[in-house]
Parts: C-alpha cells; sequence; structure tokens
C-alpha cells in the first residue's frame, strides 16, 4: 500500500512481474500436462523407430542391389573382353551366383542369364549389325519374400 501526500486515501501497490514473484509461484504442472508432454516422446520416438528400420531395409536392399549390378556389368566386361579377342561369347543360363553372406550358413543365391539378340542399325547411311547382350540376374529377397530383377543391356558392333 502507498499513502499520498495530503490525503488520507490508500492506492493498492501494483503487483510486480519480477523473479521474485515467480519464486513465489508454487504452480507445479498438472497431469494432463504431463500426458501430453509423454504422449509427445512417444510419438518422436516411433518415428524415429519406425525411421530407423526403414532405412536399414532400405540399405540393406541398396547393398544387394548393388552387388548384382557389380556382378551384372563383371559378366557383360567378360563377353566384351573375349569379342575383342576374335572368341565367341559364352552364354549363362541360370548360372547360380551367391549375392549376400548372411554368416551361420546362410547365403542369398541369384540366378544369371545371359542371352545373345542380333540386330542391325543404319548410321551414316551404312548399315551396322550388332549382337545386343542382355544379362538378368533374379533372386528372392529376403525381406519381403518377393522376386527381382536386374537387367543391364551391351551391344557389340
Amino acid at each position: 500500500m502507498t499513502i499520498i501526500m495530503g490525503s488520507n486515501s490508500t492506492v493498492p501497490e501494483a503487483k510486480s512481474s519480477g523473479p521474485m514473484t515467480i519464486l513465489r509461484q508454487n504452480r507445479g504442472f498438472t497431469l494432463i500436462e504431463a500426458l501430453v508432454l509423454v504422449l509427445v516422446i512417444v510419438i518422436l520416438v516411433v518415428s524415429l523407430y519406425i525411421g530407423i528400420v526403414y532405412a536399414e531395409k532400405t540399405l540393406a536392399t541398396n547393398y544387394r542391389d548393388r552387388v548384382v549390378t557389380l556382378l551384372l556389368a563383371g559378366e557383360l566386361e567378360m563377353e566384351y573382353f573375349r569379342h575383342s579377342r576374335g572368341y565367341p561369347f559364352q552364354l549363362q543360363t541360370g548360372k547360380e551366383y551367391v549375392i549376400q553372406e548372411f554368416g551361420r550358413g546362410q547365403v542369398l543365391r541369384g540366378r544369371m542369364t545371359i542371352s545373345a539378340e542380333s540386330g542391325a542399325e543404319i548410321s551414316n547411311q551404312r548399315p551396322l549389325n550388332f549382337v545386343a547382350l542382355t544379362a538378368t540376374m533374379t533372386w528372392i529377397d529376403p525381406v519381403t519374400k518377393q522376386s527381382r530383377v536386374l537387367r543391364m543391356r551391351e551391344d557389340y558392333f
């Protein structure tokens, strides 16, 4: 209370909003606020977990695709080497390759087939004959249990 000079009336003091006011408040969190906080934390943790699981599956799939791509490219490169030396193509039908070893004797295998197709195209008004080799690898994805197929093609003039 403040007393004004020359008057008998008193004016109430305005409440201060300083640090002492915050210390004087003993109000804590209500139960609903605590439950909302826990719910938000649970949603964040579940979202993070789902993202990690998805990233791990995608990483494994990309790894297997990269291995298969390297196997296909290597076989087509070997066929190019044979072709450039005048040897005939050595086509494959269902040859088995190891794509990934999981440990404890578990192995992911795929089957590669290389097929040839003759063709011709015209370049500068001259016909060019070529042989197109297509390498195909098929395997069963261990996560989705679905068949996966990758193909690469190389033309030999």
